[in-house]
């Protein structure tokens, strides 16, 4: 009965986030999509054993699994023994859009080490997938549950989880990213108290910022990456 139920748990699609460190070529952005380490789950993805016949056709890259919301494109797909790689090609701002491009957003905290998260969506393939074995055991460790050595990509999304709270609220500051843009697109309310102006004498006039400010913004980002992943703050 566990063996049934896992076996058609392994045939619906399934999402792996991997939180990688993102690489710049020449202006273009190489990920790594996926590796064979074992992940929270006790799975691993045999990267040879991926199939990407139908992903080539419509190679779309989302924003957190949200299909009603494409960002690019993923190009320059390669298996090596070990991980998978793509290239992450943005979506272009078209010159008479007004407004906050989300893609072109999304594009500035990926490239900032903000967001790290890759994630893809698969399904494993007709006997594509098996409990561990005992030589799994011994390649992967005692943490291996199960192995998808042929499956199917169906997707990749840019994961806003894990995300880098420091690093965040340092772009806010230095104006890479806007309290505006985090609000609208994040869920983050990260407007700041204006500085006030205070004539300590006659002729002196000081601009003090509210002494708060860094610590409210990072509070409202740590409460919001909270909801994202499901947990109560």
């Amino acid at each position: 009965m566990q063996q049934l139920e896992a076996d058609e748990r392994s045939m619906t699609m399934q999402v792996k986030t991997l939180s990688t460190k993102v690489e710049e070529k020449g202006g273009a952005i190489i990920a790594k999509l996926t590796t064979d380490s074992v992940d929270r789950d006790g799975e691993v993805l045999i990267p040879q054993g991926m199939n990407t016949i139908d992903f080539d056709k419509n190679p779309v890259l989302f924003y957190n699994h949200e299909y009603d919301q494409p960002i690019g494109k993923v190009t320059n797909i390669k298996r090596s023994e070990n991980a998978v790689t793509g290239e992450l090609e943005f979506a272009k701002r078209p010159s008479d859009y007004e407004g906050d491009f989300f893609p072109q957003f999304v594009e500035a905290l990926v490239r900032q080490d903000i967001v790290k998260g890759v994630s893809v969506g698969f399904v494993a393939e007709s006997g594509g997938s098996r409990m561990a074995s005992k030589a799994d055991r011994t390649k992967f460790g005692p943490r291996i549950k199960r192995v998808f050595n042929k499956w199917k990509l169906l997707e990749v999304s840019i994961a806003p989880l894990p995300a880098n709270q420091d690093a965040l609220v340092t772009a806010v500051g230095k104006g890479l990213v806007t309290p505006m843009q985090c609000k609208k697109f994040l869920g983050c309310d990260l407007e700041v108290e204006k500085p006030q102006v205070r004539v300590r004498m006659k002729h002196r006039i000081e601009l003090t910022a509210p002494s708060c400010a860094k610590q409210e913004i990072r509070k409202s980002v740590e409460k919001t990456i909270s909801k994202k992943m499901g947990r109560l703050f």
